[in-house]
């Protein structure tokens, strides 16, 4: 019986500290890397407006008929409208749906 426990005692000696270095890893490793448990900040929210939405008021603001409603990397719409031989892109916020000019 004594023995039995001794044999425990020294096998939870010897494992419990290294539960305790993994878990100082761990906490090392996202100290290290803050962005690893935040949501990246940096990437637009997704559009909240339709493209049907877009594509009407990028009609309804520019003369011409469309040709393409794209997800701009930045989170808005592009509308690609032609309008006698010429192509142009009519940005559309896709959060508040404003018509704005491309580089804005």
């Amino acid at each position: 019986m004594f023995r039995s426990s001794v044999a425990l005692l020294a096998a939870v000696l010897t494992f419990a500290p290294l539960a305790e270095a993994s878990a100082q890893s761990r906490d090392r490793r996202d100290q290290e890397n803050p962005q690893a448990q935040q949501p990246n900040r940096d990437r637009p929210e997704r559009p909240r407006v339709s493209p049907d939405e877009a594509r009407r008021r990028a009609e309804a603001s520019a003369d011409g008929r469309r040709l393409d409603v794209r997800v701009r990397p930045d989170g808005n719409y592009g509308v690609i409208m032609e309008n006698g031989g010429r192509v142009r892109e009519v940005v559309v916020d896709g959060q508040t749906g404003q018509v704005r000019r491309p580089n804005q």
